[in-house]
């Protein structure tokens, strides 16, 4: 079992894997000059639980607000000279293996362009991953070369907020509404199906030849 274990942690490191699975922020697309929702995502790529999350804010964008830390978690902001947030730091939790967590914050992007948000994580054996090298595309698969190398950071893209393109500020919410319209017009759909087999069946079953009238 321990010669398994072993060969399926060499696999992991030497297998490409998509870019969005290591730490990513996200939308990975945002309007200029308005607050946006984002989101902090962090899986645990190792066979140890991730202990320690730290974000750093790049230049061109203001960070302002936290949302509430998971449950066993904890936040703390650092300030530089400027007084600017500079990094978001969560501390006390812990991301099991083969598992995620949603960080959340607050920031107003001031600059059009990409943003590259670097990141250090932190595992149960001391070990800081950090996610320091250039981005990688959507769709471009990724070698992970060990614990300690740097992996490709973040990226987001600031937009004019007259693009049509822009993503929505937060990640949309599951609030069925788009489901219920689908299921409505399937109803929709079936009761009229239904009533045209009614009428088919009621022209069907009438006599060729009417009785004379009386």
């Amino acid at each position: 079992m321990r010669h398994a274990a072993a060969l399926a942690g060499a696999l992991l490191v030497a297998t490409a894997v998509p870019a969005f699975a290591h730490v990513d922020v996200l939308p990975r697309e945002v309007p200029v000059g308005t607050a946006s929702a984002l989101t902090v995502r962090v899986p645990t790529e190792r066979d140890l639980p991730t202990v320690a999350v730290r974000l750093e804010i790049p230049e061109g964008v203001t960070a302002f607000s936290i949302r509430e830390p998971p449950a066993g978690w904890r936040a703390r902001t650092i300030t530089g000279d400027d007084g600017r947030i500079s990094a978001i730091e969560w501390r006390g939790g812990r991301i099991g293996v083969g598992e995620y967590q949603d960080f959340g914050l607050l920031a107003t992007p001031t600059e059009v362009g990409t943003t590259v948000w670097t990141s250090l994580q932190t595992y149960a054996d001391g070990v800081v991953k950090p996610w320091t090298a250039p981005p990688a595309d959507d769709d471009e698969a990724v070698v992970e070369t060990g614990p300690e190398d740097p992996g490709p950071a973040a990226a987001v893209r600031i937009v004019d907020a007259g693009d049509d393109t822009a993503a929505a500020v937060a990640p949309a919410a599951d609030d069925g509404g788009s489901d219920a319209g689908v299921w409505l017009g399937v109803v929709a759909i079936g009761i009229a199906a239904l009533a045209a087999l009614g009428v088919g069946l009621l022209w069907s079953s009438r006599p060729a030849t009417l009785p004379p009238e009386e």
